[in-house]
């Protein structure tokens, strides 16, 4: 499985059919996955580091993450039909 996805899933466990429903046909919803996936490996680095930069760093990917977590969550509601929700 992509680890974009894979990083979705994980933060949205009670979604995951959602999720892999709409990897399966969406390509833009996998870019996503890959941006949410990449944004969370950027933060871990970034946590440890010891550059001067570190804290706005982290506040960025912090930010990065919340608003990419609203997209997906924005997706994955558009993608369940209205009598489903």
């Amino acid at each position: 499985m992509d680890e974009g996805v894979t990083a979705v899933r994980r933060q949205f466990p009670a979604r995951i059919k959602a999720i892999d429903d709409l990897t399966a046909r969406s390509e833009d919803f996998r870019e996503i996955c890959r941006d949410f996936a990449d944004a969370q490996s950027a933060l871990q680095k970034w946590n440890v580091s010891t550059d001067p930069k570190r804290d706005e760093r982290v506040v960025e990917y912090q930010e990065l993450i919340a608003e990419l977590s609203k997209e997906l969550e924005g997706a994955l509601d558009a993608s369940v039909p209205p009598t489903a929700r």
